[in-house]
C-alpha cells in the first residue's frame, strides 16, 4: 500500500469504528462518558497492533507462500484482539482502583473479567481480520499491476527490436558494393546506420517519442532502403506542423514504412510511390499510409502477414486502451488488375512531452 497515503486510510478507517461503537453505546440506557474513554483504549490499542502486523508482514512474510501470509494475519488478529480486550480490562481496573469509577466488589472480579474481555475482544479479533483482509487485497492487487506492467515492458522491449534482418543484411551489402565505387556515400550510408540502430537501442530512453524524432528516422531509413531499389522508390510524406511535437510509440513509423517497402514496392518489378499523410482530426493523431503493391485474390482486408503490422497492433494494445487507439489496414484493387493500392491507418490520442 502506498505509504503516503497508508496513514491517512489507516485513521480513517479505525475512526470510523469508533464512531460506529460508540454510537451503538451512546444510545443504551447505561451509557456513561467513561465509555468514550473504553472505546478509545479497546480501538486505539487494536488500531496500533495492525500497525505492528504490517511491519512484520514487510520484513518477514512479504515473499513468502500465500497460506503463510494467511496464518501470519490470523494468528495476529487473535493476538491483537486478545491484546486490545487485557488493555480494556486493565483500563477498567485502573478506573475501579483509584475511584473513578464505581469499584468492583469482591469475589466479582472475574465475572467483570468475562463481560469486558471475551465480548470486546472477540470484537477486534473481528476488526483486525477485516483489516487483514483489507490490507492483503491491495497488497495483491498492486502486485499482479506491477506484474503486468513488468509483462507488458518486456513485451514491448522485444518488440521494439524486431529490426528486420533481410533490411540490415541488403543494406551492409549495398555499402560494401560502394566502398571502392563510392566510398563518400558509402561513408554516409554507414553514418545513417549507425544512427538508425542507436535511435532502435534507446529504448529505455523514452517508449514514446515526437513525430519529428520520428520523421527523421524514417527519412534515413528510407535513404538507405533507396541503396538498393534506386529509382524504384519514391517516397513523399504530407506531413501536418501542427502533429510534429505529438508523441507516437518508437519506431511505429519506421516499421510501417518498412512494411510498405518490404511488402509493396520491394514486391514491384517497376516499385511506386510510399505517400505518408499525417494530420491531427478531432483530437486524434491519424496516419495514413499508401503504396502500391501485388493483387492477392482471397486477402483484401485485415493486417499483412508481415510482421510490421502485426507489431505495431501489439504494441498499441499494450501501450493504450482499446478505445484509444487503433490501426486497420486493407488492399484497394480494381477488377481485372494485377496490381492493388494498400492503406494502413493508425489512430493516436494526442499526446504532448509534459
Amino acid at each position: 500500500m502506498n505509504s503516503l497515503f497508508y496513514p491517512i486510510y489507516q485513521a480513517a478507517g479505525w475512526l470510523m469504528l469508533y464512531v460506529g461503537v460508540t454510537f451503538a453505546l451512546y444510545i443504551r440506557p447505561w451509557f456513561t462518558p467513561f465509555e468514550f474513554l473504553h472505546g478509545a483504549v479497546l480501538i486505539g490499542s487494536a488500531a496500533l497492533y495492525s500497525h505492528v502486523m504490517r511491519a512484520g508482514y514487510k520484513r518477514w512474510i512479504r515473499q513468502r507462500a500465500f497460506v503463510w501470509q494467511l496464518l501470519y494475519f490470523f494468528l495476529n488478529a487473535g493476538a491483537g484482539g486478545a491484546l486490545a480486550g487485557l488493555l480494556l480490562v486493565a483500563c477498567v481496573w485502573a478506573l475501579a482502583s483509584t475511584g473513578i469509577t464505581d469499584p468492583i466488589a469482591k469475589g466479582q472480579e472475574a465475572m467483570v473479567f468475562k463481560m469486558v474481555f471475551w465480548g470486546n475482544a472477540i470484537n477486534m479479533v473481528t476488526a483486525l481480520l477485516l483489516w487483514s483482509g483489507g490490507y492483503l487485497t491491495v497488497i495483491k492487487a498492486r502486485q499482479l499491476r506491477d506484474a503486468n506492467q513488468a509483462l507488458a515492458s518486456s513485451q514491448l522491449d522485444v518488440l521494439i527490436q524486431q529490426l528486420s534482418p533481410h533490411f540490415l543484411f541488403n543494406v551492409l551489402n549495398n555499402i560494401r558494393a560502394m566502398i571502392l565505387d563510392n566510398p563518400t556515400r558509402a561513408r554516409e550510408a554507414l553514418a545513417q546506420l549507425a544512427d538508425m540502430l542507436r535511435y532502435n537501442l534507446q529504448r529505455d530512453k523514452n517508449t514514446k517519442v515526437t513525430l519529428e524524432e520520428e520523421l527523421g528516422v524514417v527519412e534515413q531509413y528510407v535513404a538507405l532502403c533507396k541503396l538498393h531499389y534506386e529509382n524504384r522508390l519514391v517516397f513523399n510524406a504530407q506531413i501536418d506542423p501542427a502533429s510534429r511535437e505529438l508523441l507516437l510509440p518508437r519506431m511505429l513509423l519506421q516499421l510501417c514504412v518498412e512494411n510498405a517497402i518490404k511488402h509493396g514496392i520491394g514486391k514491384l518489378a517497376d516499385g511506386g510511390e510510399v505517400t505518408l499523410t499525417v494530420r491531427v482530426e478531432a483530437e486524434c493523431l491519424s496516419i495514413e499510409l499508401s503504396n502500391p503493391c501485388p493483387a492477392h485474390p482471397g486477402e483484401q482486408s485485415g493486417l499483412s502477414t508481415g510482421i510490421g503490422l502485426h507489431n505495431i497492433a501489439d504494441r498499441l494494445a499494450l501501450m493504450y486502451d482499446k478505445s484509444q487507439a487503433s490501426v486497420s489496414f486493407n488492399r484497394r484493387c480494381a477488377q481485372g488488375d494485377d496490381q492493388c493500392t494498400a492503406h494502413t491507418s493508425i489512430l493516436l490520442p494526442c499526446e504532448t512531452e509534459t
